[in-house]
């Protein structure tokens, strides 16, 4: 008597609809130095790594200092992005008129914006994870998904990466006395590392170091202010489900 097969959406509906890194929180903690134009510090990212043991980050031009996972110095390989790329330039041999000029410009848009969704900052949290001590005992179900004694963990880590950006080019601008961020699509990445993705959405800390005579404004509810010698350090915590840059 032969047995019924399982519909394959079946199968499908088991595995978790996410199966890459979800950030459940992130910490900014900058320092902004407007004479020389120069922004330092770091970020800390709370986030659920994948069985892979690889997590992926955006990052544009960015200089990565290190990385650690759980307190641990961690390997990464960091890529940026060379949007200068040759095949963009046949596209525009076949220009004849204005409305192959459109679709020529339209093809170059998507192919960019398709390139900007790969993450170029890898971060291989893998081997903290072998090192666990008890949790390399319990089995690692998809999503970095954990189980010991009946229930369901997750594959939690803490990210830390210390950065600093020298030449901002997009995404925050200097201006006389003024730094600012700006509200363009995907260009988070330009100042902090992070999963830069509108499907990505957590809570925020923002802790911004400013001369004394400078004041950091943000929005989210300010929480305390001190005075660091002739420093100021503002920490604002974000609670919207999406950040604002």
């Amino acid at each position: 008597m032969a047995k019924p097969r399982k519909p394959k959406n079946e199968d499908a509906s088991n595995k978790p609809e996410n199966s890459g890194p979800v950030v459940r929180h992130q910490k900014l903690c900058l320092s902004i130095d407007l004479d020389k134009r120069h922004v330092y510090g770091y970020t800390e990212l709370e986030i659920v790594v994948p069985e892979i043991g690889i997590v992926g980050l955006h990052a544009e031009n960015l200089g990565i200092d290190n990385v650690y996972v759980d307190g641990e110095p961690a390997e990464f390989e960091y890529y940026p992005h060379n949007y200068q790329f040759t095949e963009n330039e046949s596209r525009w041999c076949y220009v004849t008129s204005p409305i192959t000029a459109a679709d020529a410009a339209g093809s170059a848009y998507i192919s960019a914006l398709e390139r900007e969704l790969v993450p170029n900052l890898l971060i291989n949290c893998y081997k903290s994870f072998k090192t666990g001590g008890e949790q390399q005992e319990q089995p690692v179900l998809e999503n970095g998904v954990q189980q010991a004694s009946g229930e369901i963990k997750q594959n939690v880590r803490l990210v830390r990466v210390n950065y600093w950006v020298e030449k901002a080019e997009t995404g925050i601008h200097f201006d006389g006395n003024v730094f600012h961020t700006d509200n363009q699509i995907r260009r988070a990445r330009c100042w902090f590392p992070c999963i830069d993705d509108t499907l990505q959405r957590c809570c925020y800390d923002l802790e911004f170091t400013v001369a004394q005579n400078l004041v950091a404004v943000s929005s989210g509810n300010l929480l305390y202010q001190v005075l660091i010698g002739w420093l100021m350090e503002s920490l604002m915590t974000f609670h919207h489900q999406q950040m604002f840059v």
